[in-house]
């Protein structure tokens, strides 16, 4: 699950902001790639801790499983190297659910009031915090994520984020497939949004 993501469902156990930035820590944590070494805060802790459950239980519910594993065929059958295909679905899946969400005004306000949230005394990061504070400026001022229901743009933060890695990183041969398989994927993850997310909170407990 991707950070918007983690903080929607923060939210149905605790809405409190500290309680959702603590859910997109770790997240943050790997795009600034500079280690969070303390949290001095037992809210946001708790935000930590539900975060690495969340992926846990997300990643194991059968409609992601099977909207990453379809993904995975199509692209694969179109070229696509496995580790590439396998990547590219695991990640798209997760960066459209964010676009879905981002449709809800009340996710939206959760979400903008996390990144509010002052660090100092909260957070020990090796850096002293510099990375995070530009990441948290650039995500205050991106706003609502809804840019992730995009295919294109998707496409783009793809290929920025498996650039670094050889055995990922999406080929120029490889880039027409996955653009072509992504709008499809899209309106996929849209249609099963619901479903996977009351799967999720079945598996997290969080039954109504």
């Amino acid at each position: 699950m991707n950070f918007f993501g983690h903080a929607v469902v923060a939210g149905w156990a605790d809405k409190q902001a500290g309680h959702l930035l603590g859910s997109m820590l770790p997240d943050f944590e790997a795009m600034v790639r500079v280690p969070l070494l303390e949290v001095h805060d037992a809210v946001v802790q708790r935000g930590v801790d539900l975060h690495h459950r969340t992926d846990d239980a997300f990643h194991r519910t059968r409609v992601f499983l099977s909207l990453s594993s379809g993904a995975l065929q199509e692209l694969t059958e179109a070229g696509v190297r496995r580790g590439t295909a396998r990547a590219v679905a695991h990640i798209a899946t997760e960066m459209f659910l964010d676009g879905c969400l981002a449709d809800d005004p009340p996710h939206v306000d959760g979400y903008l009031a996390a990144l509010e949230v002052e660090a100092d005394g909260k957070l020990h990061w090796r850096d002293g915090g510099g990375a995070y504070e530009k990441l948290r400026g650039r995500l205050t001022t991106w706003g609502a994520p809804r840019d992730y229901a995009d295919p294109g743009f998707v496409l783009r933060r793809l290929r920025d984020a498996l650039r670094s890695r050889p055995a990922l990183a999406i080929g120029e041969e490889e880039t027409a497939p996955v653009a072509a398989s992504l709008p499809a994927l899209q309106q996929r993850v849209r249609r099963d949004a619901r479903e996977l997310l009351n799967e999720l909170r079945g598996a997290l407990g969080f039954d109504c």
